[in-house]
């Protein structure tokens, strides 16, 4: 994944560099990294524009949010559902992949990511992208990396801030990552450039792509 990383630093022509965040620098990584085909359940979308990104004939989205104000409208790749993250409104194993953008510091972490696990079909892939507050000199180094990495990528791209209710995080880093490693024995967490981290996590069991999803 480290690779992978990389070649989403160095890209020369950025998919989202005239929408560009600290997230949406990172959209092209989180895409690269679900199953080429299958169902996908976005959590906390905001206004849909990872499951825009990531949706096509083979692969379709459900957006997922509590605020109905920003919830993209339905349309043939893309269906949005209302519900949170801790009571998800769906059966056990029903997708494929299960992202979470900047959402864990909104709710009950580990409750979320359990959530998560249990919609998610064996073989399936769980991606969270976060971020946690500073735990001072501890985390000197990757403040600083964050800082140069921010001022050398941001002024080849144009700001956009989407209209998604956000907060500071209370956790630490730490915090985010115990959380992470409760909720999913096994996971991957890496810390990004540019105050983000990344929780990959592999569902134990194969099954074949393209789960149904079913109310619960």
């Amino acid at each position: 994944m480290t690779r992978t990383v990389r070649r989403v630093r160095r890209g020369r022509s950025h998919p989202f560099a005239t929408r560009w965040n600290h997230n949406t620098h990172y959209y092209p990584l989180l895409a690269s990294l679900l199953p080429t085909t299958g169902s996908v359940l976005d959590i906390g979308c905001g206004d849909g524009t990872f499951g825009r990104f990531v949706a096509r004939e083979d692969r379709r989205v459900i957006d997922l949010d509590v605020d109905a104000s920003t919830v993209p409208a339905a349309s043939r790749l893309q269906h949005p559902v209302l519900a949170t993250a801790e009571a998800l409104p769906f059966a056990d194993a029903a997708f494929d992949a299960v992202t979470m953008t900047m959402v864990l510091h909104h709710v009950e972490a580990e409750r979320a990511l359990g959530e998560a696990a249990r919609v998610l079909a064996p073989g399936g892939v769980l991606l969270a992208l976060g971020y946690g507050r500073s735990e001072g000199w501890r985390d000197g180094l990757h403040e600083v990396r964050d800082l140069v990495t921010h001022r050398l990528v941001s002024r080849r791209m144009q700001a956009w801030d989407p209209p998604t209710t956000k907060a500071e995080p209370s956790g630490t880093w730490s915090d985010a990552r115990a959380s992470a490693r409760a909720a999913l024995p096994g996971c991957d967490y890496r810390r990004l450039a540019m105050w983000r981290y990344l929780v990959r996590w592999r569902k134990p069991g194969v099954t074949a792509p393209g789960a149904v999803v079913r109310p619960r």
